[in-house]
């Protein structure tokens, strides 16, 4: 669809004979560009790849560690123009960022023309209706963008018209926040010095396309940010307790569900993603709510322990690694995995389908690409209140709109979708910016509480030592969160409880060792605060199949149970050690049966067997995981004559049927 509509984009500019004017622009643009950034010095490219992360990851995100990473100053202008990157760079802007940019836009040559020219008039209007709503609002600026050119812009008007409106004693103190707001836009290639000097800034087409609509809430240069307010304070020793109690319980859910999808690999649907009826049966395999396996499937995906791969959701190699790690660690990567999820699963701001159904688990659509940016600044925003303070929703969300009002803020003037098929709103009137933002909070509130990094609707403590501030010194921040770490997770049990009934329970989070014995010698059963096993019958026999005796077995038991075990646990272990291995069953997929115990001896050592893997079971019965037809031959060509049988041991008949011509070649009378 994207490139139908992109096709029929750049046929009407053909048509207006605007495509060979953009295409000169565009190759204007990119010299221009790539000037510049041949011209930094060392710290001026180590400022850019720091502004423009989606830059460095596109350049070097593939260079292996310790490796030198290097890229061209074409390569590097390239990505830069990249109207994706432009639009993720703009997302993050406050509002005084976003301020300066309307000023620089309003200051450029011929700003209102060309600007309306590409994203006003008629014509584009025409696009938006005809389909830009099924495609997204990115895609139609990457569209728009890949036939744009540059503009350039006065700073010096800029700064007088938007630190003019200011009293005087307020103007000196804005020009200079004017001044270090461009510094940043220029460190990130939003904005950038003509070559040629001469004061002159150059914008990026793209940049027209994410801007708001001018209107009297953005006249005033707005460069106080609104602060949280403190709606009450916590205890700090209670918010603390209550963390960890949810991260513990967190923990053991994920962990629930995993274990599940590691024995029985989840369908996906046809186009993609787990499906409503399939997440419901994990609600009741699982014992988890449906919210619950929404998140844990998200953040497990994105962490790398589940992948969807040939039409299944499957546990990874990474999982093993993961769950026979101690319980801190195992913590500590669903909370980065949950941190850097480009995605948001839980509350209002969940992406849904025109029903307003959440869209399957893990599908392209469930992903709206800035999930993270917004959970950073709310945490970011909750952490700036103190440890033990609970901010007041409202403000919380006004902060939130001041810090990513292109985000936060409708963009369209209410163009509506009237395609019939695609059920978009996107460019449909939508919510307010304030509305938006207090949804924002609340889905980083409801995730927050899931995985227990928010308590009481404050912050954590292992999410204050993420978030403090930037430090100096290395090895006090890994200090301050490893002990972060150890308090959002209880010291792991490493001695269990053995009852009369042969369950064992262990109060607590179980040691990686604790658990994977358990686990190999018992039923896990439930739980929670409590882990609880079961020692069975079968549980006893799996172990012995595993390879492990009944002497290893009892010696587990003496180091992790804190009672001896039971003598009704004794003749069970022992019963299930004398029984085992009575009945041995071999695979096999052919079986010799010599006429008497020479010829059996003789056949074991024939070599064309042997590579076979031939194994004598009896003086004169050899077995061998190899067909039929296949150990025929090789006896046959060792000189024996043998002979074949079913497996009812009736004699194999082999008929070979003369040629003939097919029937309808044959001559007609």
């Amino acid at each position: 669809m994207g490139d139908r509509i992109g096709r029929w984009f750049l046929g009407n500019l053909a048509d207006r004979g605007v495509l060979g004017w953009k295409n000169d622009a565009v190759h204007d643009l990119f010299s221009s560009l790539a000037q510049h950034v041949a011209s930094l010095p060392q710290d001026g490219f180590d400022a850019l790849m720091a502004a423009r992360p989606d830059v460095a990851e596109v350049l070097f995100g593939d260079v292996p560690d310790g490796q030198e990473a290097q890229a061209d100053v074409g390569s590097i202008a390239g990505a830069l123009l990249d109207p994706d990157g432009v639009a993720e760079a703009m997302i993050r802007l406050a509002r005084p960022a976003v301020q300066v940019l309307m000023a620089l836009a309003d200051s450029a040559e011929e700003a209102d023309d060309r600007s309306g020219g590409m994203f006003g008039g008629p014509w584009c209007t025409d696009l938006v209706q005809r389909g830009a709503g099924r495609v997204g609002a990115m895609e139609v600026i990457r569209m728009l963008s890949m036939a744009g050119g540059a503009v350039e812009a006065d700073p010096r008007s800029a700064r007088a018209a938007l630190c003019g409106q200011l009293d005087v004693a307020a103007r000196a103190a804005a020009a200079e926040e004017f001044d270090r707001i461009l510094a940043g836009l220029t460190n990130s290639c939003l904005v950038w010095p003509e070559p040629e000097g001469g004061g002159s800034l150059r914008i990026h087409d793209a940049v027209f396309g994410v801007l708001p609509e001018p209107g009297p809430r953005w006249e005033v240069f707005d460069l106080v940010p609104p602060l949280p307010e403190v709606a009450r304070q916590l205890p700090v020793a209670d918010v603390d307790r209550e963390a960890q109690a949810v991260a513990t319980a967190a923990l053991e859910r994920a962990e629930r569900l995993l274990r599940h999808v590691a024995s029985d690999a989840v369908p996906l649907l046809k186009a993609g993603g787990v499906g409503a009826r399939e997440v419901k049966r994990l609600v009741r395999a699982c014992g988890l709510d449906e919210e619950a396996v929404r998140f844990w499937l998200h953040v497990t995906e994105r962490v790398g322990l589940v992948a969807c791969q040939n039409g299944k959701l499957w546990a990874t190699p990474e999982y093993d690694e993961w769950i026979s790690d101690e319980p801190s660690r195992r913590y500590a990567v669903l909370l980065g995995a949950w941190l850097a999820l480009p995605t948001s699963v839980l509350g209002p701001l969940a992406t849904t389908d025109a029903a307003g159904k959440p869209h399957a688990v893990l599908s392209d659509p469930a992903f709206d690409g800035v999930g993270h940016y917004v959970r950073a600044v709310v945490l970011e925003l909750m952490t700036a209140c103190g440890a033990g303070a609970v901010a007041a929703v409202d403000s919380l969300a006004d902060a939130l709109l001041w810090r990513m009002p292109l985000l936060m803020e409708p963009q369209t003037d209410g163009i509506a979708c009237d395609c019939g098929e695609c059920g978009s709103q996107f460019f449909g009137e939508g919510p307010s910016g304030k509305e938006t933002a207090t949804a924002a909070v609340a889905t980083v509130l409801a995730e927050g509480g899931q995985l227990g990094a928010v308590a009481f609707g404050t912050i954590a403590p292992i999410v204050r030592v993420l978030l403090a501030g930037p430090q100096d010194d290395v090895s006090a921040i890994a200090a301050e969160f490893a002990a972060a770490l150890t308090a959002a997770m209880p010291a792991p049990v490493e001695r269990v409880r053995l009852q009369g009934d042969m369950t064992v329970v262990a109060a607590g989070l179980p040691s990686s060792r604790l658990a994977a014995f358990f686990d190999s010698a018992a039923e896990r059963e439930a739980g929670g605060a409590a882990t609880v096993w079961r020692i069975t019958d079968g549980s006893v026999r799996r172990w012995l199949d595993s390879g492990r005796s009944a002497e290893e077995l009892r010696a587990g038991l003496t180091e992790f149970c804190e009672d001896e075990p039971t003598q009704a646990l004794g003749y069970l272990i022992e019963d299930a050690a004398r029984r085992h291995g009575l009945v041995d069953v071999i695979a096999a997929r052919a079986v010799i049966v010599a006429a008497d115990e020479g010829l059996g001896a003789e056949l074991a050592l024939v070599p064309a067997l042997t590579r076979l893997g031939v194994r004598r079971i009896a003086d004169t019965v050899l077995v061998l995981d190899a067909p039929q037809q296949e150990v025929l031959s090789v006896l046959r060509f060792a000189g024996y004559l043998p002979s074949a049988h079913e497996a009812d041991g009736a004699v194999t008949v082999a008929m070979v049927a003369p040629p003939r011509a097919p029937s309808e070649v044959l001559p007609q009378r």
